[in-house]
């Protein structure tokens, strides 16, 4: 998708002029603009702002009305349908904030594929469109298949045709006939080949686009996240965690991917628990939130294409102490992607928690979590990041080498070794025996090439 140019038409109201102005050619866009749907008579689809050159196909429509009621949109939308434009385009409404769950119904029934919440970003339009794209690539495999099906067929009935002359014309060279009905036949094999091969190749890519419209269905429906953004820091998280690891480019993707997801089995609880507090939420209440990830990892299941990531939320309630859900597994018998996605979600969340008031308190009740709801090896990776991404004047490290390490050195974040042993919480003050216990450990079971030490 990255390499492909969007062909982007903006319908200006009088608020997003200004935040497409960046939608360049250098950014993945080739963006035409108009005032509205107004056309001269003279042409098959809407023109520039000019008023006089005529707009290209797009493959992605913005439209902002002001006000944006359901009768302005249909009027929009029946207009756009009387253009000559050869597939239609996705349309994407831009809002100043996201209608009730009813009047979303009531655009979508329109054709509205999405919404965008202004101000938006050149990336999130990317992102929402994503799928679009993977939709408009499989449409046109189908519609390759059937131009060569529909050419063959064509072929086959254009020879029918002089096959009844040469035998309206030459009867009594039965000879000639009989052989050009053996081709007949055997063209008709070919076609029901074809025919086969065509029904085949379209239930695959059914099956595909059932899941996945599915999911993206009750994604567009469904406002789950309470702290928006989760999702993307998460993804951040795990990426550098997963670096640390030396996961492979395929495991990170499909990492980040389950990062995004994580919490799609929230779609499946109902509204009012939702909303209720943790601590008046009742047994049963409480259960749901627990399995939410089996149940997220189920519905993502239904596309082929995010199976990976499926397994991945699937284990991310998995407790590094066996205390977790679904399976109890414990250590390194928990996929070591669904512990890296574990410790990401945890992070994010305690470090919105009220009491964290600096990254001292961050990192001391991060380093709780270590051995019982995370594994310490991603407890470590964890304070790595917090470290270089949360720092400030106050909290400044430096890495250093374990033979650079000297007595009277502070250390920046807790220090493990490779199987997970807590050899030194964060701000322990180094002394001699210290050092030489990190170095007696080193030998055998090796730490981080980088010691992080207060600067």
């Amino acid at each position: 998708m990255d390499k492909e140019l969007i062909s982007l038409l903006v319908v200006h109201g009088s608020g997003i002029r200004e935040q497409v102005s960046g939608f360049s050619k250098s950014n993945g866009f080739l963006i035409q603009e108009c005032e509205g749907f107004s056309t001269p008579a003279d042409s098959a689809g809407p023109v520039d702002l000019s008023g006089k050159t005529p707009l290209k196909q797009p493959d992605l429509i913005l439209i902002e009305s002001e006000p944006m009621t359901v009768n302005i949109v249909e009027t929009h939308i029946n207009k756009l349908l009387t253009f000559n434009f050869k597939v239609r385009p996705t349309i994407f409404l831009v809002m100043p904030k996201l209608p009730d769950s009813q009047t979303r119904e009531a655009f979508m029934g329109l054709g509205v594929d999405e919404f965008l919440i202004s101000p938006f970003s050149i990336w999130e339009v990317r992102q929402k469109y994503r799928p679009y794209l993977q939709v408009k690539h499989l449409n046109q495999e189908i519609l390759a298949r059937d131009v060569k099906v529909e050419k063959s067929l064509g072929y086959l009935d254009k020879f029918k045709i002089q096959l009844q002359t040469t035998k309206a014309d030459l009867y009594e060279e039965r000879t000639t006939l009989n052989n050009a009905l053996k081709q007949i036949n055997q063209m008709t094999l070919e076609r029901k080949r074809l025919k086969k091969e065509k029904q085949e190749v379209g239930k695959i890519l059914a099956d595909n686009m059932e899941g996945f419209l599915d999911l993206l269905s009750h994604l567009i429906k469904t406002r789950i996240e309470t702290n928006r953004g989760h999702g993307e820091r998460v993804a951040h998280i795990c990426r550098f965690v997963g670096r640390q690891l030396k996961l492979d480019e395929k495991k990170l993707e499909d990492l980040e991917k389950a990062a995004m997801l994580h919490e799609a089995g929230l779609l499946l609880i109902p509204e009012k628990t939702l909303q209720t507090r943790k601590d008046g939420q009742s047994g049963y209440e409480k259960d749901l939130f627990v399995q939410y990830p089996v149940k997220g990892a189920d519905l993502l299941s239904n596309c082929t294409r995010f199976d990976a990531s499926a397994d991945i939320i699937r284990g991310m309630n998995e407790n590094s102490d066996g205390s977790g859900s679904p399976q109890g597994l414990k250590r390194r018998y928990i996929p070591l992607p669904s512990r890296i996605l574990a410790g990401a979600d945890v992070f994010d969340t305690l470090k919105d928690e009220p009491d964290v008031s600096s990254l001292d308190i961050f990192l001391e009740k991060l380093e709780a979590f270590s051995g019982t709801r995370l594994d310490p090896n991603i407890v470590a990776c964890l304070e790595k990041y917090a470290v270089l991404h949360m720092g400030s004047d106050d909290y400044r490290v430096k890495g250093v080498g374990i033979h650079q390490l000297e007595p009277g050195m502070k250390l920046g974040t807790a220090l493990f070794t490779c199987t997970g042993t807590k050899l030194f919480s964060v701000n322990t003050l180094l002394t001699t025996d210290a050092i030489d216990k990190i170095k007696k450990y080193n030998r055998e079971y090796p730490v981080d090439d980088t010691v992080y030490i207060r600067a």
